[in-house]
């Protein structure tokens, strides 16, 4: 479970979260009146998110090539819903 702080409090204590995320590898929650609004996170873990979406990005780039006429969302969607049944597929054998 990662850290929630509030903004005044992540502000008085930036050099500490700086350090217990970027070399203890924690997660941290900023809120603002009770709602979570930003989060602090490891670079590696930044640099996977973001390999992650460029990939997704990628294969729905594949897909529009193959298929003009389909809307990016439709794609997106198709895509997910593929996602979904693969990983449901995965839960069922125990993978």
């Amino acid at each position: 479970m990662s850290l929630q702080i509030g903004a005044r409090d992540a502000r008085q204590k930036f050099s500490e979260l700086l350090g217990r995320v970027g070399f203890g590898g924690e997660e941290i929650v900023i809120e603002r009146s009770g709602k979570p609004m930003a989060v602090l996170i490891p670079v590696e873990l930044y640099e996977q998110v973001i390999a992650e979406r460029e990939a997704r990005f990628e294969v729905i780039r594949r897909i529009q090539d193959k298929q003009p006429d389909l809307t990016p969302e439709r794609v997106e969607a198709d895509v997910e819903a593929m996602i979904r049944q693969v990983r449901a597929g995965r839960a069922a054998r125990g993978d």
